[in-house]
């Protein structure tokens, strides 16, 4: 019966919108990448216009049907599931993009901002901005849409000089559950007119609208960029090594830190590109506006990593050059799996903390992985904090491994909310880590989040069990 309304909900709107059943597609948006059970909706329903959605909400708020927003399916904390089945609602075909045309000495100077759909996803976008000399910056390392990553929160390897989404959108086109269609948010730089409702839907993960377009700050593609790398002997003075950068404020735009495990899992699995020492390890990225300020930045680099036994440091301007000294960083997810040959999902941690508990944190937990005999590579976004912990499944584990496998994930929470932490830096809550939120805020917070979700979403129709159960 859910399924004929819904038929029927489709005939109404525009005829470009999509109706699927198809039984791979359901399976695949009830399940995005994330290691938690499959819970596929009963159909998905795919707008071309934004009011095709108002209409759907409206639809859905009325008759009482689930509705969880779906983009991508990159991520990784049960975001897309759909936990009480009714309708996945894809953005992909929201793909407009408004971006600054090519400077013109006659025009006006453009702002630097682009409007983009919420399908969009940032690879397309910096594509379409390659004639402009602009590029978005935020990079979560999977192609994720636009609208998904504001929806989460995303983050990634340039946050260290960028920030997260949160400092990278203006603006948010959001339809809530009523069907009433919402901006937030301005073209200006700052703005201080009433409750900031940006950062609300900022990482509301599709409890409280959908997102249906995104202005974003765009910034300039630097003209010089270097890449280098470090070893050192453990992860603690590796990670004392970015400390002391960041209160040395050399301007790094990116700094990745990877464990002994990450590295050996490097090495079994890339092809035609050389080993790398099996050592903690700092991957680092400079850019300035010329070569001479570029090489100071380097070379103050080096300075400050020999402070802390850093040695091997390589630096290079060349781009292919750049991409292989990266490649270690950029393959760790599947070469993480790869050591555990038949693994297709893994537990991903994303602890952050602050800068200074950055070592003691990161540090406990690669011991931490070491004692109970598992595969857990440990990396992270040293610059800001944050880390991460995959930890691999394989079809057939015993209760006692998976066991152990949540075991080091909950006290690496622990250690990171005693740090004055959080649970996740960029991932999102999802459903599973709702049994954190209350450990990190407290019972006063998750309660006004629940007023929040229940003023906006009465009916509890928008991605219902997650981020807080009302």
């Amino acid at each position: 019966q859910r399924l004929e309304s819904i038929q029927d909900l489709h005939s109404q709107l525009s005829p470009l919108s999509e109706l699927i059943t198809n039984p791979y597609e359901l399976e695949r948006h009830g399940r995005g990448e994330s290691y938690h059970p499959t819970q596929r909706p009963d159909t998905i329903l795919r707008p071309a216009l934004v009011e095709d959605v108002s209409k759907i909400l409206a639809f859905c708020n009325e008759h009482l049907i689930p509705v969880v927003p779906f983009g991508a399916g990159t991520s990784v904390e049960g975001h897309v599931c759909c936990l009480q089945g009714g309708i996945s609602l894809d953005t992909s075909l929201f793909q407009d993009i408004e971006t600054p045309t090519t400077f013109d000495p006659s025009l006006p100077l453009p702002d630097a901002m682009a409007r983009v759909g919420a399908g969009v996803t940032r690879k397309t976008l910096n594509q379409a901005l390659r004639h402009t000399g602009m590029q978005f910056v935020v990079d979560p390392g999977a192609d994720a849409t636009i609208g998904g990553m504001t929806a989460t929160g995303a983050s990634g390897t340039t946050t260290v000089r960028y920030g997260t989404m949160r400092e990278n959108i203006l603006q948010v086109e959001c339809v809530l559950a009523d069907g009433t269609v919402v901006q937030t948010g301005t073209q200006a730089l700052k703005n201080s007119a009433g409750y900031d409702l940006l950062s609300l839907l900022c990482g509301s993960e599709g409890t409280l609208g959908v997102i249906t377009s995104v202005t974003v700050k765009l910034h300039p593609i630097p003209q010089h960029v270097m890449a280098a790398v470090c070893v050192f002997p453990s992860i603690k003075e590796a990670a004392q090594a970015v400390a002391m950068l960041k209160l040395s404020d050399i301007p790094v735009l990116r700094c990745e830190l990877l464990d002994s495990t990450s590295v050996a899992a490097f090495n079994a699995y890339k092809k035609d590109l050389p080993d790398r020492k099996v050592a903690p390890t700092l991957f680092l990225e400079f850019s300035a506006s010329s070569e001479q300020i570029l090489q100071e930045q380097v070379q103050m680099t080096a300075s400050v990593c020999e402070e802390f036994q850093g040695s091997d440091f390589e630096s290079t301007a060349d781009e292919e050059e750049r991409k292989a000294l990266w490649a270690a960083r950029h393959m760790l997810y599947y070469a993480s799996l790869n050591l555990r040959p038949g693994s297709k999902d893994a537990i991903i941690t994303d602890a952050c903390v602050p800068i200074s508990k950055f070592a003691e944190i990161i540090d406990a937990t690669a011991k931490h992985v070491e004692e109970m005999g598992v595969v857990g590579p440990c990396f992270g976004h040293a610059g800001d904090g944050n880390f991460h912990c995959i930890l691999p499944i394989v079809p057939g584990d015993s209760e006692e491994y998976i066991d152990k496998l949540h075991h080091i994930s909950n006290r690496l929470i622990e250690r990171t909310l005693k740090a004055g932490g959080t649970c996740t830096g960029e991932h999102g809550i999802g459903y599973g880590k709702i049994k954190y939120l209350q450990q990190q805020y407290g019972p006063g917070t998750v309660k006004m989040m629940k007023s929040i979700k229940q003023a906006l979403d009465p009916n509890n129709i928008l991605n219902p069990g997650k981020v807080v159960i009302v």
